[in-house]
């Protein structure tokens, strides 16, 4: 655990957390959680049921987690798969996405804990358009994605069955929140920055089923 880290401290019960200034009167937002990995809604919903998925132990990305790690891809296989049962959408039709930095020197939104993004019902999402170059690697599995992804290089994923899973690796740093910015650009929100959501009418319905 890092004291510095937003995720860390949330996963460790603290309430210095921008979920805990923002939902008071809400104890946790966990909606699925395995042995090494939590979901949870995301503050900033680009769509209803938008949630994350992150590892428990502290690493900058999903690929530095997953690296080697054989049972940890089950296991996120697993928590996908409870997390969409819990808001009650197919697994098969949401978007998923990732900016893999590392630290701030490589862009990104602030928090350098990895998170993966799920949009339910946005897989028909077109994820070639992201940036004008092409991909270095296309799939239609996100886990031979990660496969594929050097931990060691930050690297931006977005994808879907429907659409297919594209990675770029990044050779210079992306501006914060950019995939943010387009996946919101497609849906047609309103608002694409997190730090500009106050409490969302979304995460507190989507969280009354926990504490009802």
């Amino acid at each position: 655990m890092l004291k510095e880290c937003v995720f860390c401290r949330e996963i460790n019960g603290s309430r210095e957390t921008n979920f805990a200034k923002l939902y008071p009167e809400l104890p946790s937002r966990v909606i699925a959680e395995t042995e090494s990995f939590i979901a949870f809604p995301c503050i900033g919903q680009l769509i209803d049921g938008h949630f994350l998925v992150i590892p428990k132990t502290h690493k900058a990305t999903m690929a530095q987690s997953l690296f080697k790690a054989n049972s940890l891809k089950d296991e996120l296989q697993r928590i996908l798969s409870e997390a969409h049962k819990f808001i009650n959408v197919r697994q098969e039709q949401s978007l998923y996405f990732e900016h893999g930095a590392h630290g701030a020197e490589h862009g990104g939104c602030g928090i350098y804990h990895a998170h993966l993004h799920v949009l339910p019902n946005a897989g028909n999402v077109n994820c070639r358009d992201l940036f004008s170059q092409s991909s270095d690697s296309n799939e239609w599995d996100l886990f031979k994605i990660y496969n594929e992804t050097v931990p060691e290089k930050s690297y931006a994923i977005i994808g879907s069955n429907e659409m297919g899973f594209y990675r770029w690796q990044l050779s210079k740093p992306l501006e914060s929140q950019t995939i943010r910015k387009y996946v919101a650009n497609c849906l047609g929100a309103l608002e694409w920055d997190w730090r500009k959501f106050g409490s969302e009418e979304k995460m507190q319905s989507l969280l009354s089923r926990n504490f009802a």
